[in-house]
Parts: C-alpha cells; structure tokens; sequence
C-alpha cells in the first residue's frame, strides 16, 4: 500500500486527507494518507521523514522551506519558487507544483478562456505567483496588485491597490490574498466598483464558499467562482505526478461535488432544484422542505412579487426585461440559507444566475422526460408555450446541456413523487455521512 501526507506547521483544518481518501475510494486502489505536522525547527532536517512516504503534499508555510531539501525541481516549482508536491522516486525526492494546473483547471471548468485577454491578480505572494504563472501558460495579458511593502515579482507588470480602484479593469478579477477567509469572512481586497470592470472573478479562497468577493462580483453581474475546485483539482494532480498518469476532468468533478456538498450541508446552504417547466420541482421542493424542516420558496413566485407584476406582464416587455428581474431575485436568494428552492424553467439561461446558485447551495437537476410532461401541463397558461408540445420540445432542447452542466447532481423523476423525493434524500443524507 503506497502510503501518503500533507505536511505544514498546523493542519487542524486541513480537506487533503478527504480528498486523497475520495480518490482511493473513487479508483478502487488501496493508499494511505495522512497529516504531518512539523515546527519551524524541525522542517529544515526532516529529509529523512520525507524520505518514508511515496508521496507528500505541501502547504503554507513550507513550500519554500522544503525546497533545499529536494535532489530535483520542475520546471513550474522552480519558475514559482514553491513546491506543493514531493515525489518519492526510488529515493530521489522531486518537486512539483500543481497549483498552476488546478487554476487553469478551474478556469476551464467553468468556461473561462483568457487567451489574449487581460488578467488581473490581487496579491503577490506565493498563490499569486502561481496563478500569474498559469495565467501566462494560457495566454493571458497579466497584471498583479500590489502594496508598497509587498514582494515584486520579477517578469510581470503590476499597478497598486489605489490605481486598481480608480481605473483598474479587464476581463478576469483574480484574489489571491487571505481576505475573506474563514474566520475573519467580512475582508475583500476589491472595492465594489472595481468589479463592474470586469466580466468574471475568481477567488482561490474556498472556506467560505460564498467570500465577500466572490458576492460582490455576482451583484455585479460576473462570472464568478470559488477556489475549491482548484483546491480538488491540485490534489488530483499530486496523485496523478505520484502513479505517473495523466489528469482526468472525471476524477476531479466527483470528488468536488461532494465536497461542496458537504460543505453546504454543514454550513446551512440552499438546495436549489432545476429543470425544464413542469418537470416536478415545486412539488419536490415543498415535500422537501417539511421533510428537512427548511423554508421552501418558489423561484417564480418571488419574481412576481419582488416586480410587482405578473410573469406574463413581464413577457410583454421581453423576456430579457424578465430574465433581468430573474437574476436579481436570485441573487437576493443567494443571500439567505436554509432554503428550498424551485427554480425557473429558464434560470439557468443566464451564467450568474448558475453561479450565485453554485456559490451558496446544492444544485441539483430534477430529470423528467418530455413525454411525461406533455401528459399533465396546460401550455396555455405559459408564455414560453403558446407553441404548444412543440415549443416544450425545442425548449428542452436548448436547456439541457445547462441543466447537466450547472447541476451537482442529477436525480431521475420519471417515477412517483415519493421516489423523486427519496432519490433527491438520498443525495442529501451521503452528505451527512460523509
């Protein structure tokens, strides 16, 4: 059995050992992994230590301490000046950073491409130097921000945190600094109005889920995601570097959704249902609601009354005057826990509406057939169907590459309401166990 840790000075918090052992699970393989810890004295003669695991992670602060420690550096360690991964190759200790990866691979799972656009970077310490270092690998125009007293990074423009206020901008917002980290979660390194420069945001802290930067650049409208899948994603890669493989997306996502799962289960967040019209969410969601004893709230139903007109009134305005009330009550949702909520057909048309959902709960798709629909809704009574079954066909259609994309989860309610609701409990109380 190849055995495994993460070192670092204190590790009470610390989700690698999760990961690792989801991973094991996931594969089918047998591998131990565990938590090391090492005072500041004893880090710089623990070669020997090192020396009795097949592999090591490594975490603040010693990702630079460990490094004369090491016979051999990779390329992207050395370029960072950090190592997050030991190999243990025979002896041979080598080191590897897989931060890089996991934000390039946090960009791409959520549909990010900065090739030949401007990234800025808030920060300049170690998590900067890698994801600048990532952002470049991609092909973007970087920047960093940085305070008087802060490092300079050799090879990369920077601008200070008053000239990113007054007229800092580009396509991707990137923080890298500990600001709003858990516990001290009011902290943002951006003021508002920064963010309505910027078309998406990134935040590489991941407890909370939902930072305060993170909020802000929802309000304003951006694309916008936390730093856990990078976290699943960097962990991943150290196992790939450790048994010589390529990376799969598909070891990644598993492993992320049922963390973030567990997360929100934890801490309180919603569980949002989507799906095309009529396909059982509000009847699921109110069930669900009494059964786990939170407040349930129709998505649609809130609309109306935050608007202050019907859906149908909406519509004679066109459905983007709708779709823009839509957004602004799911943000508002997002900012509450312990909900049920029933979504709209339509709410996951727009991509801030699938990120406020994915940044404060469980996302799951209820997946009912078309044909089944058909039998029970009235067309007449929805805008979007005056088309008739049609209509619903193309509909679905469009949507459902969204509905699979944007979910957690994807539960089947082609049978009974009780058996819909089950599945949906089910997904709900692994998370618990876990």
């Amino acid at each position: 059995m190849n055995k495994y840790c993460v070192i670092g000075e204190h590790l009470p918090h610390t989700m690698s050992p999760q990961i690792h052992s989801m991973f094991f699970k996931s594969m089918g393989i047998e591998g131990e992994y565990g938590v090391r810890e090492f005072s500041r004295e004893e880090i710089v003669c623990a070669r020997k230590e090192l020396e009795k695991y097949d592999g090591v992670n490594v975490t603040v602060p010693y990702k630079q301490t460990v490094m004369p420690l090491l016979d051999e550096i990779s390329e992207e360690a050395r370029h960072i000046g950090a190592v997050n991964t030991i190999k243990n190759d025979g002896g041979r200790l080598i080191g590897y950073n897989t931060d890089p990866y996991g934000f390039s691979a946090m960009l791409k799972k959520n549909g990010i491409d900065v090739n030949g656009k401007k990234a800025v970077v808030l920060g300049s310490g170690g998590a900067a130097k890698s994801v600048l270092y990532a952002l470049a690998t991609m092909g973007a125009i970087v920047q960093y921000v940085r305070r008087d007293v802060d490092e300079e990074l050799q090879g990369y423009e920077h601008i200070t945190y008053p000239q990113l206020e007054e007229s800092g901008g580009g396509y991707l917002l990137v923080n890298t600094t500990p600001l709003g980290m858990y516990p001290h979660t009011d902290g943002c390194a951006a003021g508002e109005g920064v963010f309505t420069r910027f078309e998406a945001a990134a935040d590489v802290v991941y407890n909370p889920v939902m930072t305060q930067f993170i909020s802000r650049a929802l309000k304003a409208g951006c694309r916008a995601f936390s730093g856990l899948y990078m976290l699943v994603a960097q962990g991943i890669g150290s196992q790939s570097i450790w048994r010589g493989e390529d990376i799969q997306t598909q070891d990644i996502d598993p492993i992320y959704n049922q963390l973030l799962r567990d997360y929100f289960v934890k801490n309180g967040g919603n569980v949002y249902l989507t799906g095309i019209m009529s396909c059982g969410k509000t009847t699921l969601g109110k069930k669900l609601a009494e059964d786990t004893g939170r407040r349930f709230v129709d998505a649609d139903e809130y609309i109306v009354k935050r608007a202050g007109m019907s859906i149908p009134e909406m519509f004679k305005r066109g459905e983007d005057y709708f779709r823009k009330e839509e957004t602004l009550a799911m943000l508002d949702i997002a900012k509450e826990k312990n909900l049920v909520v029933a979504t709209g057909g339509g709410a996951v048309t727009r991509a801030v509406n699938c990120d406020a959902m994915r940044s404060s709960g469980v996302v799951i798709y209820v997946n009912r057939s078309v044909e089944n629909i058909i039998k029970d809704v009235d067309c007449s009574s929805r805008p979007l169907l005056s088309g008739g079954a049609d209509k619903l066909y193309s509909i679905f259609n469009a949507r459902k590459s969204m509905y699979e994309n944007s979910a957690h989860f994807i539960v089947d309610n082609n049978s009974s309401v009780e058996e819909g609701l089950k599945k949906i409990e089910e997904v709900l109380h692994e998370t618990s166990d876990n």
